[in-house]
């Protein structure tokens, strides 16, 4: 009777420690999967605007590139909506693990805001800036048949026209639409606004002579100018574009109100952690320090690499607000 009462505890004994190494094997193993190096999934890439657009473009070219630095793959999911609003909230609301991220230019986290307060997102409160990856420069481009070749004779020619003539820009509140404002405001013309969904219709109705001039990325006009149905007069950014060396800047010619270009940049939602964001950063500056991604990918797309920090992102941002603020009140750009 002893024996096997004896034999029963040392079983129960057995199971019980059989269990304890079980369990301690199970938590060993949540500990080492919550401890997994990020990322060690597909990460989403939010882009704000539909496929086949700029901003789509370089999301799948730099993606792809991240993807292979990061040893996992960038999903690219296109959400257009709401002049980027619709992308730019969902991004906002999702989980902040680091497997959401948002993709787009500055008419999301600068412009946006600007124009319309009554955003559903605010970018101080619901995003965390990742990383800048780009500058886009934009072109005032006139149609051939226009007597005109240079600024001045630009602004001379749009005052004798004043109240008769029109421009285009690719959307109420783009970047096309504040320079066109702004350049109203700067000569002292009256000249109409014209919205169109993009900047190749834009262009097409400039060729056309429906639209006296528009503000396009510099490789959607190329094929024009050689073709000889458009003039560059001039184009945004600290320094010419290799792709068209020959063309002034608009700081060189006495407009640096109408310095306004288009960048590109990484932002998650808010609170996703430090170690995180320092790790997607460290991506794609090593992405942004390769001269042969650069001189492959960016400058043919009519882009300069532009490497920040978060923190040095994160104090863009509110310079760039404060500036365009001071641009968009002045020229008088309103969303209706």
């Amino acid at each position: 009777m002893m024996t096997h009462c004896f034999s029963r505890v040392r079983a129960v004994l057995s199971a019980l420690l059989h269990s304890a190494a079980l369990l301690a094997l199970v938590g060993l193993s949540m500990s080492a999967y919550a401890q997994a190096p990020y990322p060690n999934k597909p990460i989403r890439v939010v882009v704000p605007f539909a496929p086949g657009g700029a901003t789509d473009i370089m999301a799948r070219v730099v993606s792809k590139r991240l993807g292979e630095i990061l040893g996992q793959t960038l999903v690219i999911d296109n959400k257009p909506g709401g002049n980027t609003a619709l992308g730019a909230d969902l991004v906002a609301k999702a989980p902040a693990d680091g497997y959401t991220l948002l993709f787009t230019n500055d008419a999301t986290f600068v412009l946006n805001p600007i124009l319309s307060p009554q955003l559903s997102y605010s970018v101080a409160r619901d995003f965390a800036p990742v990383a800048t990856v780009a500058y886009l420069n934009l072109a005032m481009v006139v149609s051939s048949n226009l007597p005109v070749n240079n600024m001045a004779e630009m602004v001379a020619w749009t005052q004798a026209k004043s109240g008769t003539i029109s421009y285009g820009s690719y959307g109420v509140g783009s970047q096309a639409h504040i320079m066109g404002e702004m350049y109203k405001k700067l000569t002292q013309t009256d000249i109409v606004h014209v919205p169109y969904k993009g900047s190749a219709p834009a262009v097409a109705d400039v060729i056309g002579g429906q639209v006296v001039f528009t503000f396009p990325a510099i490789p959607t006009i190329q094929g024009f100018v050689q073709a000889g149905k458009v003039k560059v007069l001039a184009i945004s950014g600290d320094k010419r574009s290799p792709l068209m060396p020959q063309v002034p800047t608009f700081t060189e010619v006495g407009q640096k109100d109408l310095n306004i270009g288009a960048w590109y940049a990484f932002l998650a939602p808010a609170q996703t952690p430090p170690a995180v964001v320092a790790r997607l950063n460290a991506a794609v500056a090593t992405m942004l320090s390769s001269q042969e991604f650069v001189d492959q990918q960016l400058v043919p797309q009519g882009m300069s690499a532009m490497s920040m920090t978060p923190q040095q992102f994160g104090q863009h941002i509110k310079t760039e607000t404060e500036r365009m603020t001071r641009i968009i009140q002045l020229s008088g750009a309103k969303v209706d």
